[in-house]
């Protein structure tokens, strides 16, 4: 190669190193820290399209670097790590810290439905009316993206089917904190017992625990239905997981930046109620089909939630009314959060989910 080819060649190099190098410092990263494992789960999957979509929307001025499995931070002091900047974006459960989050901790609800779309949007309508709500997360150094639900609740156990509160019979269930206060109210006949969540299946399967309060989409995963002989699924309650970002890190960002979170923020948070229902059907089939591990799957009744519903609706709104000392509009919240349910439940059993009616109409 003659001289004047190799000066053309390293000088094309060279453009194209320097180049990459000025992209490369224009991208900025974000910090995303999640309890979750790495899989191919549904949900994961429109975490990975989210962090896509902003990375193409910024043109490559934003990329969400994900922290799987708890690896930047622990799930129960994410609040914290938000607040400080640990990590830029995080989901977290308000009910850990209700003390910082009085009103947001009402997200997390013993009664109403535990449909993933109809909590999602119910939630969703209650921020959209309250501005208490952002209030609160400024005041912790926090701006809000999205929330999603965890979908229905499960009563797995090892001695009988929890159908009602009767079927108890003494068993000793590893219980969450309002459904031990309902239990102690209503005179439940069962020994609640602590336990974490990550040990359920140990508990469960030395007989420390007959029983626990889990989630449907949440079995398979955590192997619940290996060491459970039956599954009942409540229909009732549900825990939000609210999405947040660091306001530091949020005013850092140019308006264009915070205009393409704010545009991804509907379509996200549907995506998410959807991969929940989708998680949560397929964990029913694989506990209904499991030869090795087999499962009787139940679903109640109106008539079998009514006992529970009866037991747990006067805790939740003592827990209301507890909350409402810190800060006394936590009442309305809590009324309107139930309002909002009661009225979803009954569009989607009056028009199916708007994905459903969209399709209809497209047809």
């Amino acid at each position: 190669m003659s001289l004047k080819k190799h000066l053309m060649v390293a000088g094309a190099a060279i453009t194209f190193s320097l180049t990459s190098a000025l992209a490369g410092a224009d991208t900025r990263t974000l910090h995303y820290a999640t309890p979750a494992p790495p899989t191919d789960r549904p949900s994961n999957e429109v975490l990975r399209w989210w962090t896509n979509e902003v990375k193409e929307r910024t043109n490559g001025e934003i990329e969400i670097e994900v922290h799987w499995l708890q690896s930047l931070v622990k799930y129960h002091d994410s609040a914290q790590a938000l607040g400080s900047g640990l990590a830029d974006i995080s989901p977290m459960n308000p009910e850990y810290v209700e003390s910082r989050f009085p009103l947001w901790t009402l997200s997390q609800t013993e009664i109403g439905s535990g449909d993933n779309y109809i909590a999602n949007e119910a939630w969703h309508r209650v921020l959209e009316k309250t501005p208490a709500m952002a209030e609160e997360l400024k005041k912790n150094n926090m701006v809000h993206l999205i929330a999603y639900s965890s979908g229905p609740r499960v009563n797995a156990s090892t001695s009988r089917p929890y159908l009602t509160p009767d079927d108890f019979d003494g068993d000793k269930v590893r219980m969450t904190p309002r459904a031990v206060q309902a239990a102690k109210q209503a005179n439940w006949n069962v020994t609640p017992v602590q336990v974490a969540f990550a040990d359920i299946y140990s508990a469960m399967d030395r007989g420390t625990i007959n029983g626990a309060q889990t989630y449907t989409y949440l079995m398979p995963p955590y192997k619940h239905h290996e060491v459970a002989k039956y599954a009942v699924e409540t229909g009732i309650g549900q825990s939000m997981v609210v999405v947040n970002m660091n306001l530091d890190t949020w005013n850092s960002l140019t308006p264009e930046q915070q205009q393409v979170f704010a545009e991804l923020n509907d379509e996200y948070r549907t995506r998410m109620a959807r991969a929940g229902l989708q998680e949560a059907e397929d964990a029913r089939e694989m506990m209904r089909t499991n030869k090795e591990f087999p499962t009787e799957f139940h679903i109640l009744t109106q008539e079998q939630q009514k006992a529970w519903q009866a037991a747990l609706e006067p805790v939740e709104r003592a827990y209301a009314e507890k909350l409402a000392k810190r800060d006394p509009r936590a009442l309305e919240v809590f009324e309107s959060f139930q309002n909002e349910l009661r009225a979803v439940q009954k569009e989607v059993a009056d028009n199916g989910y708007p994905w459903q009616s969209e399709k209809v109409a497209g047809n």
